[in-house]
């Protein structure tokens, strides 16, 4: 994990970690400009700055003529078992949100041994598609997925902004979806990431790496994804 460069991040970021330690409970008022100024030894434009980044990932709100507040960040829980696969519509949907995608990118690459060993193939190309997903306009996924070539070679050609486990049915003759190699873990929001996601620099992401076979045990994906942690949540 990254440590946050300029003092509003570090400001920011022992402010996130008293609210997730409870010693800011929900709904509780945060102490004062003045007296984060304070407690930190910073200017009121720090201060300001990293409640404004809190505000920003939900985890604080403005009260005018009041002050701000903890708030408990709305999010979607994805169900996290060997050999479990799950659509990120379907369990958005399920959990009530409206889900949206955007397409950012669809084009072949070259096979490298990484990725060589990861789709299983001897391809010298393969087929990858970066899509941001949406719960209710807030963009909390970004998606980044390698395909095996020439099997999906037709991919392309379908919807990409719905899901794609539809698609591998539908159109692929795919029945089962299972992944038994899948790391999660934590990195924090770079400059890039923290505006694609309208987060905080140094805000919390998940990293989840899998790969995706179908019942034949054939890789039919394999993906690197990034994903608000506020919004977003795993259990096992």
């Amino acid at each position: 994990m990254s440590i946050p460069s300029t003092k509003y991040q570090q400001v920011m970021t022992s402010i996130r970690a008293k609210i997730i330690e409870g010693k800011y409970p929900l709904n509780s008022k945060l102490p004062s400009e003045p007296k984060l100024q304070e407690e930190y030894g910073v200017s009121r434009v720090t201060v300001r700055l990293a409640v404004d980044g809190l505000v920003r990932d939900g985890l604080v709100e403005r009260v005018q003529g009041k002050g701000s507040f903890v708030r408990k960040p709305s999010r979607v829980s994805r169900l996290v078992r060997e050999t479990t696969v799950e659509s990120f519509s379907q369990v958005a949907k399920e959990s009530g949100f409206v889900p949206t995608t955007r397409v950012l990118k669809v084009e072949k690459v070259a096979v490298d041994e990484k990725l060589k060993g990861n789709l299983e193939t001897d391809s010298k190309e393969a087929l990858h598609t970066v899509r941001l997903r949406y719960l209710d306009d807030d963009p909390i996924f970004y998606e980044s997925n390698y395909y095996p070539l020439p099997r999906f070679e037709s991919l392309p050609d379908y919807d990409l902004t719905g899901s794609l486990y539809a698609i591998f049915s539908n159109h692929f003759g795919i029945e089962k979806l299972a992944s038994d190699n899948t790391t999660l873990s934590i990195k924090t929001a770079d400059v890039e990431t923290a505006s694609m996601l309208n987060r905080s620099v140094g805000f919390p992401l998940f990293y989840l790496v899998t790969q995706i076979f179908d019942e034949n045990d054939q890789v039919v994906q394999y993906g690197e994804h990034l994903i608000a942690s506020d919004r977003y949540q795993f259990k096992i």
